[in-house]
């Protein structure tokens, strides 16, 4: 035997022919299932002998060389045990499960099966009719007919859309010699794998699977090319006419191979979707909607390319109302991010299943087997597992966008009645699409959905044409910013925004300005808390060459010191600028005593000190490190043929890889055990107040309710101003202001008043904020802060750069790329008690931050 392989309880050996030996000892249970596991399934057949590896799977106990038919079932009933086997499309397994006394008669049974079968002449047309039969039940068994339809119209190329069983003709065409020559090939040591699990002793065990099965020559199985798959490039519809009462529907969309790092993913989207009674498709189409009267999903993740089903069944009249339905909250997952509590339960649902298979011998040994055959190592299944535990709201998105094309969608109906048209799916799968967004089939009119795509590096691509305008506008966003500097590198993103499109390696800084300045164009750098990147706009005429341009700003910048040094004068008179504003000086202050130790409570301009020492290297490593594809998202909005863009990026950007080093974590600040309480001295004449709260992420859903609560408060008809300005005439400027994070924020009040008034001023803000928390707000407050909202954030998306900005920045940050219509949503559906929840949940009296600047000198 080969050197052996441990992994916990499991003993995988490889036999000098090839064979591998893999033994678990599980003492739960004085049984032991026995399995033998053959590397081919139907997937290995062509056409002519459809449905061979099936026929054979029939065959191999119907006798052998010195046991004759019957005698096979027999021998093993007799101790207690029983046999079986089964076909997929990609191996085929034959076990016995029985007592553990059964051990060596079943490994002397099996080796004999599977290396010499009789396939006596009268038994195979004999058990041909018995496969015949099987095809008939399995016409009457209206799901799974539907299946198999939907399967052959799903794959385009993969030999996943016949069905295993084959057809008729091919399986009555089969003969001895067909069966012997198949085995021939496939039935090798190689090929194969023996699983034993149960109430054993390992060592004893793998001897025993040499004796039987190591004998047998070593021969090498032939090679198999599977086609590529391409799947649907439209919707295509499938409907199946029988006499049923009840009416069946089934979606399928690719998904990935069981080897693929999205296969775990998957499965936990499923599980999310369509397993149990607290299941999105459950609650939403049999609970709320009434649509159906059974639904599930399921991913189907074999060897080769997958599938992601749903189905279920429902009345005729709900058939094609369950099918849009289902796919709204299919591609809801592209746009929206599940809550760690849903995860946390579909987590559960996937390990749990996982878990219930291992109670028995016979399950525990076909997950070893599958992972053997699939991944080539049995230990594979605790690795899945542990992918299982880590899948995060954002990798289901990811995946959701990778696999859930609408462009792909294939649906069928089985019925007695009813027809569904390839031009009825498609308008229901673009109205679900629609729906997925936020945008109803009423809004959405003449909206035409954005183009998105996954390049080969991992660059996200958006592409929104609009050709009202002749201009084309770009946004290249990556994670970065502030979030991801220290005390020591306050400033690294600003200057690395500022340095970049200022000269490559082709053309210096003077040549890159006057060459897009030609164009109509500009090109620049920009830099946040969450995010950095590129933006540039062009007028369309000049697309082609701007986006060159772009491209090799983004790919080739030269980082040169005498550059570097020009902008260092630059970057430090911003500081210089901000320290001569009190406003900027307090928020300045606020965010340090907010957020320290965090990165966010440093200066989002940056420090001096860094300023002054940072060289062209250290850009250049900056620029290494966190430029790359895997992380970052391209919106282009405008005049523009989508298709040609994308062949374009494809071409020029195939050679630009990921780093190897990962970007750094993001960790929430520790949190505010109490006040925090500190005053700051300027020249100036107004004394600056800043109180305020820590607040959430991004993504967490109390950000609505937050967002409403500051509208609230803010602008020129918000509380703060009616009645500390208005009514009391405290100051000329007071509001206040969101700031969110990847994962924390905050909300502060601010007031600017005459130094003699600050005691009343702060009194008049703690004074709003029990007010709100004791009585909450008014229908009219609410409905204010909501227009407010809606119509700030609609009148910012004006422009095609505006639009660029805002779906790479809300994709990057893993809103998704249209999170646009979602946010509207979410504010639209806040309710005043949740105005008023946030404002007791958030505005603590025993946890904020104030900030007073006071005058020099002054009082």
């Amino acid at each position: 035997m080969a050197a052996e392989k441990r992994s916990g309880d499991i003993r995988r050996e490889t036999l000098k022919n090839g064979l591998v030996a893999i033994v678990e000892e599980n003492h739960r249970a004085p049984v032991v299932a026995v399995q033998v596991w053959v590397k081919v399934g139907s997937t290995y057949e062509d056409e002519k002998i459809a449905g061979i590896t099936h026929l054979i799977e029939h065959m191999i106990f119907k006798g052998t060389e010195r046991r004759g038919p019957g005698e096979i079932a027999e021998t093993i009933e007799a101790q207690g045990g029983y046999i079986n086997a089964f076909t997929s499309y990609d191996y085929t397994c034959y076990y016995i499960v029985g007592p553990r006394d059964i051990l060596e008669t079943a490994l002397d049974i099996l080796s004999d099966a599977v290396f010499h079968p009789a396939f006596d002449p009268g038994e195979l047309e004999r058990e041909k009719e018995v496969v015949l039969e099987e095809m008939r039940m399995r016409e009457d068994r209206p799901m799974i007919l539907l299946s198999e339809r939907v399967l052959e119209a799903a794959y385009v190329k993969y030999p996943y859309r016949r069905p295993i069983i084959g057809y008729e003709k091919t399986v009555r065409a089969l003969s001895r010699k067909d069966l012997l020559d198949y085995m021939h090939r496939y039935y090798v040591p190689s090929n194969m794998a023996v699983v034993v699990v149960g109430d054993v002793d390992a060592s004893q065990t793998l001897a025993l699977v040499e004796r039987y099965f190591g004998g047998v020559p070593a021969r090498k199985p032939p090679e198999v090319k599977f086609p590529e798959e391409t799947y649907v490039k439209e919707p295509r519809a499938v409907t199946v006419h029988k006499g049923v009462e009840e009416n069946y529907f089934e979606i399928v969309l690719p998904a990935p191979r069981l080897t693929d790092p999205e296969a775990p993913v998957m499965d936990v989207m499923a599980a999310l979707l369509g397993e149990g009674h607290s299941s999105r498709l459950y609650l939403k189409l049999r609970r709320r909607l009434g649509l159906v009267h059974s639904i599930e999903a399921a991913a189907f993740t074999p060897a080769g390319p997958g599938l992601f089903e749903v189905y279920g069944t429902a009345s005729p009249e709900n058939l094609k109302a369950a099918l849009k339905e289902a796919l709204v909250e299919v591609f809801r997952l592209k746009y929206e991010p599940v809550s760690e509590e849903e995860l946390r339960r579909a987590r559960i649902q996937v390990l749990s299943d996982f878990v219930y298979s291992r109670e028995t011998m016979e399950g525990e040994a076909r997950k070893l087997g599958t992972f053997e055959m699939v991944a080539g190592d049995p230990a594979a299944a605790d690795r899945y597992m542990e992918a299982v535990r880590r899948v995060k709201p954002q990798d289901l998105m990811a995946a959701a966008q990778k696999y859930f094309d609408p462009a792909r969608v294939v649906a069928g109906i089985l019925t007695s009645q009813g027809e569904l048209s390839p031009g009825e799916l498609k308008r229901l799968v673009e109205e679900a699409e629609l729906e997925a967004q936020g945008i109803t089939p009423t809004e959405a009119g003449p909206v035409i959905p954005p183009v998105y795509r996954k390049l080969s590096n991992g660059l996200r691509v958006v592409i929104l044409p609009l050709r009202d305008v002749p201009s084309v506008a770009m946004a290249l966003v990556f994670p970065g910013g502030l979030r991801y500097e220290t005390p020591e590198t306050n400033g690294l993103f600003r200057a690395l925004v500022t340095v970049w499109p200022r000269g490559t390696r082709k053309h210096s800084a003077e040549e890159i300005s006057r060459l897009v300045e030609s164009l109509g164009g500009k090109i620049k750098g920009f830099s946040g808390r969450n995010t950095f990147g590129l933006e540039a706009t062009f007028l369309s005429d000049g697309f082609r060459e701007g986006l060159d341009l772009f491209l090799e700003v983004l790919r080739e910048p030269a980082f040169t010191e005498t550059e570097v040094d020009r902008a260092r004068p630059e970057l430090i008179s911003a500081l210089m600028r901000q320290d001569d504003q009190p406003v900027q000086v307090a928020l300045k202050e606020f965010y340090r005593v907010m957020f320290s130790p965090h990165p966010y409570g440093l200066n989002v301009l940056g420090s001096r000190d860094f300023f002054e020492k940072v060289t062209a290297e250290t850009l250049r490593r900056a620029y290494a490190r966190y430029v790359r594809p895997d992380s970052g998202v391209l919106a282009i909005v405008g005049d523009v043929d989508p298709e040609e863009v994308l062949r374009e990026l494809s071409r020029k950007l195939v050679d630009w890889k990921a780093p190897p080093e990962p970007l750094p974590r993001d960790e929430k600040p520790p949190a505010l055990s109490g006040p925090r309480i500190t005053t700051v001295t300027k020249e100036a004449e107004q004394t600056h107040i800043l109180l305020g709260f820590r607040a959430v992420g991004l993504r967490d859903r109390d950000r609505y309710a937050l967002e409403v609560l500051n509208a609230v408060l803010a602008g020129q008809g918000g509380r703060l101003f009616r009645t500390l300005r208005d009514e009391k005439a405290l100051a000329y400027t007071v509001t206040s202001f969101l700031t969110l994070g990847v994962n924390t924020g905050s909300l502060a009040l601010y007031i600017a008043c005459a130094p003699d008034k600050k005691d009343e001023a702060l009194s008049g803000l703690w004074n709003e904020i029990a007010r709100i928390k004791e009585r909450g707000i008014t229908d009219e407050e609410l409905a204010r802060a909501k227009n407010w909202l809606v119509g700030s954030y609609e009148t910012e998306l004006q422009t095609n750069l505006s639009q660029a900005m805002d779906r790479a920045l809300n994709e990057a940050l893993g809103l998704g790329f249209n999170y646009f219509y979602r946010y509207i949503e979410g504010i639209k559906r806040v309710t005043r008690e949740e105005v008023q929840e946030a404002a007791q949940k958030y505005l603590r009296n025993d946890a904020y931050v104030l900030v007073i600047l006071e005058p020099a000198g002054g009082q």
